[in-house]
């Protein structure tokens, strides 16, 4: 269970000026959580998805990868608009420490019915290595997760999505993971954060083999 010490660190480093953290890591897979922080999309405020940069944190913590992860509203989405400090980022370290994959992580509002929502763009995203969508979802499928969906809901086509953008700049596999917010979040009764946590260990453990 992510305990209120790990939910307090992510959140006092989004105290912090700086718009967004990258922390330099090691091994082929790199985790990024854009809407960790609300954000500003077509003038209008979107919730943030605080969860994605605990577990990012988490991930970094446990297993060393790199991870980017969103701490201020500048009035801006790195998800959505045609210019963004944070892809830029992003794509430059990819570039320079030989990133294979990336792993793009998201929240989805608790009223869905799907549990885990992978986008990969049609599977144009993911097409340098497309295992990597059976892997994430067989780690889901371990953790007794169910209600795994591909493109269905957020597909991760739009072209300045991190998953799109980083693709075509830098030709590695990324995937867009949407995580019902019952799962992570404690007040609800799906609540089964350390599972989540358990299949993203795995996935990126799986995929830093390849």
């Amino acid at each position: 269970m992510t305990s209120f010490q790990d939910y307090q660190a992510f959140c006092q480093a989004c105290d912090l000026s700086d718009s967004f953290i990258l922390e330099n890591g090691s091994g082929s897979v790199m985790v990024s959580t854009p809407h960790s922080v609300e954000q500003l999309r077509n003038g209008n405020i979107k919730f943030a998805e605080p969860q994605t940069g605990v577990l990012a944190k988490m991930l970094r913590d446990e297993l060393g990868c790199p991870i980017i992860y969103k701490t201020r509203n500048c009035g801006d989405d790195a998800n959505y608009d045609e210019h963004s400090p944070y892809r830029d980022a992003l794509r430059d370290y990819i570039r320079e420490n030989d990133i294979k994959y990336l792993l793009d992580l998201h929240q989805m509002a608790p009223e869905r019915d799907e549990n885990i929502e992978l986008g990969t763009g049609r599977g144009v995203n993911v097409s340098p290595d497309p295992r990597i969508t059976d892997i994430v979802k067989e780690h889901f499928s371990a953790q007794h997760i169910c209600g795994i969906t591909v493109d269905a809901l957020f597909v991760a086509s739009y072209p300045h999505t991190v998953s799109s953008s980083i693709f075509r700049e830098c030709g590695i596999s990324c995937l867009q993971i949407e995580i019902n917010s019952r799962l992570v979040c404690d007040w609800y009764p799906d609540f089964c954060f350390d599972a989540v946590l358990a299949a993203l260990k795995g996935a990126v453990e799986e995929l830093r083999k390849r």
